[in-house]
């Protein structure tokens, strides 16, 4: 699984037995491993993070950089993205923790598919998930007994949701089935629901961007790494 690193020093001088700051690791939307998470990276890692960005998409080749608003990239992306299930990503952060975290705490930032999916790894290893960030997640609710609001439901860390108000994927009901879980469960959780904002609204290269929305996250996310990381 190729994972790109960021680290203050260079790429040249990862050590990865001693990290220079707490470690977050970026979970990539639907749209894959692009520039935008990139930058994603770089701005964690300026804050004092080292930033791990794995590419889930490994297992189908590199598959970086790919171009959603064309139909041939809409149609590589959904399959791919119907591809990947929580069952895979949670054996892959297995194997990343188990290389980077070296017992401490670390964050998780995840947008859409991303999102749910940091609600899932932030319950399948709460021994090390300190903090999650689940931005504009969808597919929160599902029968699966892995599904994001019952592992959410067995976090140790502090998640925080942010929802669009605007959301097909995120639904009203779906929504309040999270809440209620995480409320019954006690974990230490903020949910929002953004109104006005759109699924997406992270991203500038996406119609549904919100700037707003955008900072607003971003600022919430970097006080809960604040809060439970450094």
């Amino acid at each position: 699984m190729p994972v790109a690193f960021f680290e203050s020093g260079g790429a040249e001088s990862i050590d990865t037995e001693n990290l220079n700051g707490p470690l977050v690791v970026v979970l990539m939307d639907a749209i894959g491993i692009r520039e935008e998470l990139r930058e994603v990276a770089r701005a964690l890692n300026e804050l004092g993070y080292s930033v791990a960005l794995p590419n889930l998409y490994y297992r189908e080749g590199r598959c970086e950089d790919m171009d959603f608003g064309t139909p041939e990239g809409h149609e590589t992306i959904m399959r791919l993205y119907m591809g990947l299930s929580h069952e895979m990503v949670s054996s892959d952060m297995k194997f990343l923790l188990a290389s980077l975290a070296h017992d401490e705490p670390v964050g998780l930032l995840g947008y859409c598919m991303g999102g749910a999916n940091a609600l899932v790894l932030a319950g399948a290893y709460p021994q090390f998930i300190r903090a999650a960030a689940a931005i504009h997640p969808g597919g929160i609710v599902k029968e699966a007994k892995d599904s994001p609001h019952k592992m959410a439901a067995q976090a140790s860390g502090e998640l925080y949701i942010a929802i669009a108000d605007d959301d097909p994927y995120a639904t009203v009901e779906q929504v309040a089935t999270l809440d209620r879980t995480l409320k019954q469960s006690e974990v230490s959780y903020h949910l929002e629901c953004y109104k006005g904002a759109a699924h997406g609204f992270a991203f500038k290269s996406l119609p549904s961007y919100n700037a707003d929305a955008a900072a607003r996250y971003w600022q919430a996310t970097v006080d809960l790494f604040e809060r439970n990381l450094k």
